[in-house]
């Protein structure tokens, strides 16, 4: 046999086996073939974190910014801002010409024309609130002289503004000063109170407010600023609404000029958030009235008294004036030229004594005084009643240190209209006729108020 068939012969030997296991039937379980892979989890996609606000500073570069209630200049003024304050930016319209704002210090939220501040950052980042989708006209003039000097060009009658007639150099002056009042404490004289100083870049104001519990309460009056430093300064006041406490605030005149608009255009100015508006104290005397309002009392005709006598200490009257006006003349005789004796203050009460026999004039007693003494029957209110005069002072001894009940009548079963605490001394306009029951006055209850004189000690 050749040597080439041999060699065929034993590698085919060696591969037959090979070939035979491999068309073996399958030991193992046939499921880990036939059984596909499981597919592999699909990650879904994670939602986007919504972004933090962007916010933003900036710093106001006019003398009197306002903020606006929308982005608008037909919009109400809500507040105002002062050259130099830092505020914080939280929106913007569309086109950035309006820049939504949180005023400092009060947390007010408005609008203002972004020109006039200085921007901290890209304002393209900042959102576009609901309120601030349009694009809206920019706000003419926003400090205060450059608003009056456009509505005097509006108005076309030739004339040239204020400021226009400054110079540049005045016009920077101005500019750099830092508005401020300074007022003393004061007596009333003629219906009018003083202010020291007054130091305003721009038209501006003075309003007195009266005190509400510690905290401004009404306008009593005000008077015109010129741009630039204004000292005494009279400011006509409304006596009869004036408080011993009062309120010197500055104002911006934005609106029609030299008319004051509050609530208004002619917001106060405000420095780190609050008004400018220091406190001072007043003392209203026999010359605080105003010649008006002298006139007023001085019309009341010259009578004569009653041809009934005059009730005396001791006597039962039955009406109590009570005073409603700020200051009001006491005087000798029935008529407006008698020598006057004292002053008398709004919710005082005096027992009646007698009227003039044209009931123009109400003669009281007076604690001090004699005889009784006369007052204009037009400037008090009357309320009725039965009390033995008698004025003097008395003490409250409780006897436990606690306070004392006064009521609206002698009698238990009147209503409790006050307290007065222990050791505290008061005066007395008189008694009940059963003469259980003293009438105090000056106890902080308007009026007069009745007490148990069994813990009352008579001085």
């Amino acid at each position: 046999m050749p040597i080439r068939f041999r060699v065929l012969i034993v590698w085919a030997m060696a591969i037959l086996p090979l070939l035979i296991s491999s068309c073996y039937p399958f030991q193992r379980d046939i499921t880990q073939i036939l059984t596909p892979a499981a597919p592999l989890p699909v990650e879904e996609p994670a939602e986007p974190a919504e972004p933090e606000p962007v916010t933003l500073t900036a710093t106001v570069h006019v003398n009197a910014l306002r903020v606006r209630q929308a982005a608008s200049a037909e919009t109400p003024i809500i507040a105002g801002l002062l050259k130099g304050d830092v505020i914080t930016v939280i929106g913007r319209t569309e086109d950035i010409s309006w820049l939504k704002v949180k005023v400092p210090d009060i947390g007010t939220i408005g609008w203002i024309w972004a020109e006039d501040v200085s921007l901290e950052g890209d304002a393209a980042l900042l959102s576009v609130p609901e309120d601030g989708q349009m694009a809206a006209e920019p706000e003419d003039a926003m400090s205060a002289a450059t608003e009056d000097a456009t509505a005097e060009e509006e108005a076309g009658d030739g004339e040239m503004a204020a400021d226009e007639e400054k110079t540049d150099d005045e016009s920077m002056a101005l500019g750099d000063l830092e508005p401020s009042i300074a007022v003393l404490p004061q007596e009333v004289i003629k219906g009018q109170v003083t202010i020291a100083e007054a130091v305003v870049p721009a038209e501006g104001w003075v309003v007195i407010h009266a005190d509400d519990a510690g905290s401004f309460g009404p306008i009593i009056g005000q008077a015109h600023l010129e741009p630039g430093v204004t000292t005494d300064l009279a400011v006509n006041i409304d006596v009869d609404a004036a408080t011993e406490t009062l309120y010197a605030m500055l104002h911006t005149d934005g609106g029609v000029f030299d008319v004051f608009e509050f609530p208004g255009t002619d917001m106060p100015v405000l420095k780190n958030g609050a008004p400018i508006s220091p406190a001072f104290t007043i003392t209203i005397s026999e010359m605080s009235l105003s010649d008006e309002q002298a006139d007023t009392e001085e019309t009341v005709p010259v009578t004569t008294p009653t041809d009934e006598p005059l009730l005396q200490v001791g006597d039962v009257t039955r009406h109590l004036a009570i005073v409603t006006t700020r200051a009001l003349r006491v005087r000798s005789k029935p008529e407006t030229i008698a020598e006057v004796l004292a002053g008398v203050a709004v919710g005082e009460a005096y027992p009646v004594a007698g009227f003039s026999s044209d009931e123009h004039w109400v003669a009281i007693f007076f604690p001090d005084i004699e005889d009784p003494v006369w007052i204009a029957a037009s400037l008090v209110e009357l309320r009725d009643i039965e009390l033995r005069v008698q004025m003097g002072r008395a003490t409250i001894e409780t006897g436990q240190g606690g306070r004392l009940r006064l009521r609206g009548a002698p009698s238990l079963e009147a209503p409790i209209v006050g307290y007065v605490p222990d050791d505290e001394t008061y005066d007395t306009l008189g008694y009940s006729e059963d003469g259980q029951w003293a009438l105090l006055v000056g106890t902080g209850v308007e009026g007069a108020t009745w007490a148990s004189v069994s813990f009352l000690l008579f001085q």
